[in-house]
């Protein structure tokens, strides 16, 4: 990862900056709902996942609706964000090709107009947690690191992606299936204790696991994550953008020939 292309990034924080504003503005155009849309489709899944696996299946966990929804969240925020951040480069090649801008503007602003739409959802939903659980708001610091980690780890993979996908345009085809297949694999409907001793490793290779846990941990229990937590965290944000900006800068130059 390259120190100078953070400077470029940052040079161009106020391009960045309006771009995520203006997709932001967009998601709420002629719409009735207005900002409530932040968290209608994620209390949806949550009402239809509470009837299914405590009704029918009978899982036995209290409060299963604020403990699926801890996890259906941050989960809507990194699907949405990866999958737009996925198909941002070729569906604005024109911006590219008309202005001398670093190409992780693309999908970076991408990811952080679901940032912001993400912010708006919490700030409507937190309340509802805060009033369950008064404690929380003792971990509010641990909400602000959680959010910028989860953010640049979800900046790391979009780079990843859009990249890939300009040369091998099957992946923004499949990322749907991908995405729901990963969704079952994550623990979001149930936790790590619930899977069989012989597939939980399924769980700690998955990238998604320790943010789940982290915020299940911070808005459902009320508890500080253990260090195995913290450490999972910050070493996949890491990697994550370590690969993204070096692979993006590996094939920057071939990508305004491939769209």
């Amino acid at each position: 990862m390259s120190i100078g292309r953070i400077k470029s990034l940052y040079a161009y924080r106020h391009s960045l900056w309006d771009l995520a504003v203006k997709q932001f503005k967009s998601r709420y155009a002629n719409s009735l709902l207005g900002i409530w849309l932040a968290i209608v489709n994620p209390l949806l899944i949550m009402l239809a996942v509470t009837f299914v696996f405590s009704v029918i299946f009978k899982i036995e966990i209290e409060d299963f609706p604020f403990f699926a929804l801890a996890g259906i969240f941050p989960w809507m925020f990194f699907s949405g964000a990866l999958s737009e951040a996925t198909n941002s480069i070729l569906n604005q090649k024109s911006m590219l090709r008309q202005f001398n801008l670093p190409g992780e503007i693309i999908p970076i602003s991408s990811i952080l107009s679901n940032f912001l739409n993400f912010l708006v959802g919490w700030c409507l939903i937190y309340p509802v947690f805060l009033f369950f659980n008064p404690k929380i708001i003792k971990l509010f610091p641990f909400v602000v690191v959680l959010f910028l980690l989860h953010f640049l780890f979800i900046c790391g993979l979009g780079l990843i992606f859009s990249c890939l996908n300009v040369f091998f345009r099957d992946i923004g085809l499949l990322l749907g299936v991908f995405l729901m297949f990963w969704f079952w694999v994550t623990p979001i409907f149930y936790s790590i204790e619930m899977v069989p001793g012989d597939f939980r490793w399924i769980c700690n290779i998955n990238p998604m696991t320790p943010f789940i846990v982290f915020y299940r941990d911070v808005f459902f229990q009320g508890n500080i994550p253990p260090p195995l937590i913290w450490n999972a965290v910050w070493i996949w944000t890491v990697l994550s953008l370590i690969l993204g900006f070096s692979l993006f800068a590996k094939f920057e130059a071939r990508l305004l020939k491939e769209i």
